[in-house]
C-alpha cells in the first residue's frame, strides 16, 4: 500500500489513468485528456500551438499526425512484413505463430522457451524460460487480462485505435550476461539518431531508464524510473552499423 501511495504522489497522472480505465473520463475530448495528464506529469501547461519541448511535440503528434504507416508499425505482427520489405528477414526475431484468441494456441507445439504478447499493446508480455516449471493456466489468465485493456484510450495514441487483439509467439531472446536483457531505443531527428535510452532490469520491480548521447555521455534526463549507474556501452558490431545504415537509407528514399 505504501508503494502505491508513493507512486501516486510522484506521478499524479496515474490517477487519471486509473479513472480512464474504469471508463469515468469518456466524456473528455482527447485534447483535454492529454492536457490534463501532461500538466500532472510535468507540472506545466501543454503548448500545442507552438510546441518547443520534445514532450510537447510528441503530444502534438498524438492529436494531429495521421500517417497510415503508423497503424501498421504498432501492430507487432503486421510490422514484421514492413521490416522484411525494408531491410530483410535477417533482422526479424523467429515467430512461432499468431493467434486470434488464447484458445487457438497449441501449447504443446511451442518450444521449451518462448515469449507471448498481444500484438496491439505495449509492455504486456508472458515469458516462458522453461516449460517444466511454467504455469500455462496462469499465463492464460494473464493474457485474458491483457485482452481487455485498451492501450489507445490510456495514451490517446491514434495509431493504436481499432488495432485488433491477437497474440504473437516469438523466440526468447537471452542476454549476453546473467542480467535481464537490456533494451536500447534511439531517438532520431530527420532520419539521424541523436541520443538514446537504455532500459535495464526489465521484468523486475526496479526497472531503470538511462539516457545517453551518441558518445555515451550520460544526459540529465529522467523518465519516472531509477538510474543504473553501472551501465557500460555495448560492443559495437558491423551488423549494428549496417542495420543503422540500411534504416537511414530507407527513410531517405
Amino acid at each position: 500500500m505504501d508503494n502505491i501511495f508513493l507512486k501516486v504522489v510522484k506521478h499524479p497522472e496515474k490517477i487519471v489513468y486509473g479513472l480512464e480505465r474504469k471508463g469515468l473520463l469518456d466524456w473528455l475530448s482527447e485534447k483535454d485528456y492529454i492536457k490534463i495528464t501532461y500538466r500532472l506529469a510535468f507540472g506545466r501547461k501543454l503548448n500545442l500551438d507552438n510546441p518547443k519541448a520534445l514532450t510537447e511535440k510528441i503530444n502534438w503528434y498524438k492529436l494531429y499526425y495521421r500517417d497510415p504507416l503508423m497503424r501498421k508499425c504498432v501492430d507487432k505482427y503486421e510490422v514484421r512484413q514492413y521490416v522484411r520489405e525494408s531491410i530483410g528477414d535477417a533482422y526479424l526475431n523467429e515467430c512461432f505463430g499468431v493467434w486470434n484468441s488464447i484458445d487457438e494456441i497449441d501449447y504443446d507445439a511451442l518450444p521449451n522457451q518462448f515469449v507471448l504478447k498481444p500484438t496491439n499493446g505495449s509492455g504486456d508480455i508472458v515469458i516462458c524460460k522453461n516449460k517444466s516449471n511454467f504455469n500455462w493456466e496462469e499465463a492464460k489468465k494473464t493474457l485474458t487480462k491483457y485482452s481487455k485493456r485498451s492501450f489507445a484510450t490510456k495514451t490517446k495514441e491514434w495509431a493504436y485505435y481499432d488495432v485488433p487483439f491477437r497474440i504473437i509467439g516469438e523466440r526468447l531472446i537471452k542476454s549476453s550476461d546473467e542480467n535481464q536483457i537490456k533494451d536500447y531505443k534511439f531517438f532520431c531527428f530527420n532520419g539521424e539518431p541523436e541520443f538514446l535510452f537504455v532500459a535495464s532490469d526489465r521484468g523486475t520491480e526496479h526497472l531503470k531508464f538511462d539516457f545517453f548521447d551518441k558518445k555515451w555521455n550520460r544526459l540529465p534526463i529522467t523518465n519516472a524510473h531509477e538510474h543504473n549507474m553501472a551501465l557500460t556501452p555495448p560492443n559495437t558490431s558491423m551488423k549494428c552499423l549496417k542495420l543503422q545504415e540500411n534504416f537511414q537509407n530507407h527513410f531517405r528514399m
